[in-house]
C-alpha cells in the first residue's frame, strides 16, 4: 500500500495518534531519568554523577544507531519495523524496571535507544504514506505531539511515580504505554511499503547535498542553543521565587504548556505557510527569547513569559524540518528523518556539555547570550538552506 485516502480520516487519525503515544513513551523514557537520579544512585548504591551518564548514555546510542537502524531495516516493510522497535523498546523497559546493577541499566538503556531509533525516523516517514501532502504537517505535528506532551507532561508524571514508587515503576509504567501502542500498532497498522533498500553510501550521498546538509544543521544549532540553557535552567533561575514559591516549577509549567501550543501551530502553519516561514520564525522567536532571560531571569512573571514564548518556539522548529526533509529526499526520506532524529541527539547532548564548559569561566546568568549566538548561526543556516532550493533531492 503506497497511500491512504486523506478522506479515509477515522482510520488514519487513531494510527496517528497510536504513532503518537509511542513517541509519548520514547520521550518519557529518554528524559525522566533525570527526575529520578537520586533514587536510581541509592539503590544501585552509584554515585549521583556516574548515574547521570545515563541520560547520556541514551542520547549518543540513538544517535548513532538511528542512521544504521534505518540502513539496516531498509527492505523491511515500515509495518514490520514499527512493530519489531516497538517490542525491542518494551522489552529493554522491562529490562530497565529489573536491572539488579548500574551496569544492567546501562546496557538497558542502549538497547531502549535502538528502540526508539528504530521507530521514531520510520513513525515520522508513514506520515507520508498516510495522508496526503495538504496535511502533511498536521500529521507530523501529531505523531511529534507524543514528544511534546512529554516533556510537558509526562516526564513531571514520570517523576512523580518514580519518587512516590521508585524508580522501577516510572519504566514499569513506560512499558504500560508501550505495550498499549504496540497493541494498537498491530491490530490497525496497514502493511506499509517498505523504506527501500540502497547501499549505504548512496543513502549518505542525501547529505552531501548542500540543502539536505544545511537543513540537518539547523536542527543541530537549534538544538544545542536551546540545550545549552535548557540543561541548567535550574541553576538559571535559582533564587528567583514568587513570594515564598521558587520559580522553577512554575517556569517550567509555562514552558511546557508553550511547548503543546508550539507543536500545533508547526503542524497547522507547515501547511498553511510553508516548511520555510515556520523555520525561520521558530528559530529567530527561540534566539530572542532566550536572549531575553538574560535580562527577566530575575523577575519571576516576565521569566515565566519568556519560558513560555521558548516553549512555543522551541518546539516549532522539528515538523517543518521534518517535513521539509521528507519533501527534499524523497527516495531515501527515512533515512534523511533518521539522520536529523541523530542531529538533534547530538544537539541535546552537546547542549549540556557546552552549558557545562561555560559556566565554568562565566556566571551561569549568561548562558542566554552563548544561546543567542548560536541560534543567529542557526537562522543564518535556515535562510542558506532554501537559497536556490529545489522540491527534491535526487
Amino acid at each position: 500500500m503506497s497511500s491512504i485516502a486523506v478522506s479515509d480520516d477515522l482510520r488514519t487519525r487513531p494510527l496517528l495518534w497510536l504513532l503518537g503515544l509511542g513517541t509519548f513513551a520514547i520521550g518519557i523514557d529518554a528524559f525522566v531519568v533525570a527526575g529520578v537520579l537520586g533514587e536510581i544512585a541509592r539503590d544501585l548504591a552509584t554515585p549521583v554523577a556516574g548515574t547521570g551518564q545515563l541520560v547520556t548514555i541514551f542520547a549518543l546510542s540513538y544517535a548513532v544507531l538511528a542512521p544504521i537502524s534505518a540502513w539496516g531495516l531498509a527492505g523491511w516493510s515500515r509495518r514490520s519495523i514499527l512493530l519489531t522497535a516497538m517490542v525491542v523498546f518494551v522489552a529493554a523497559n522491562v529490562l530497565s524496571t529489573l536491572a539488579p546493577s548500574f551496569e544492567a541499566l546501562a546496557l538497558s538503556r542502549i538497547l531502549a535507544a535502538l528502540g526508539a531509533a528504530s521507530y521514531t525516523p520510520q513513525a515520522v516517514a508513514a506520515v507520508s504514506e498516510l495522508v496526503s501532502p495538504v496535511r502533511k504537517g498536521r500529521a507530523l505535528s501529531i505523531v511529534y505531539g507524543g514528544m511534546t506532551v512529554a516533556t510537558a507532561l509526562g516526564v513531571p508524571f514520570g517523576t512523580w511515580i518514580g519518587q512516590t514508587l521508585g524508580w522501577r515503576a516510572t519504566f514499569a509504567a513506560v512499558v504500560v504505554l508501550g505495550l498499549l501502542t504496540l497493541l494498537g500498532l498491530a491490530i490497525l497498522l496497514p502493511s506499509l511499503a517498505p523504506p527501500g533498500s540502497h547501499r549505504l553510501r548512496d543513502r549518505l550521498s542525501a547529505i552531501t547535498k548542500p540543502q539536505v546538509l544545511t537543513t540537518l544543521s539547523i536542527t543541530f544549532l537549534a538544538a544545542l542553543s536551546e540545550h545549552t540553557a535548557y540543561s541548567y535552567i535550574s541553576v538559571i533561575l535559582d533564587g528567583t521565587r514568587f513570594d515564598d514559591l521558587p520559580v522553577l516549577p512554575i517556569a517550567l509549567g509555562f514552558f511546557g504548556i508553550g511547548a503543546v501550543i508550539g507543536n500545533v501551530a508547526a503542524g497547522f502553519g507547515t501547511d498553511r505557510f510553508g516548511n520555510r516561514a515556520v523555520i525561520v520564525f521558530a528559530v529567530t522567536v527561540q534566539s530572542l527569547a532566550l536572549l531575553a532571560l538574560v535580562f527577566v531571569q530575575g523577575v519571576p512573571l516576565a521569566a515565566c513569559l519568556a519560558l513560555f514564548v521558548w516553549g512555543v518556539a522551541g518546539w516549532m522548529y522539528l515538523v517543518p524540518i521534518q517535513h521539509r526533509l521528507l519533501d527534499l529526499s524523497k527516495s531515501y526520506g527515512a533515512f534523511s528523518v533518521s539522520l536529523n532524529s541523530s542531529v538533534l541527539y547530538l544537539g541535546i547532548g552537546g547542549g549540556g556539555a557546552l552549558g557545562g564548559a561555560f559556566i565554568s569561566y562565566f556566571e551561569p546568568n549568561q548562558l542566554g547570550f552563548l544561546c543567542f549566538a548560536i541560534g543567529v548561526l542557526a537562522l543564518a543556516n535556515a535562510l542558506l538552506a532554501f537559497r536556490g532550493a529545489k522540491e527534491n533531492v535526487e
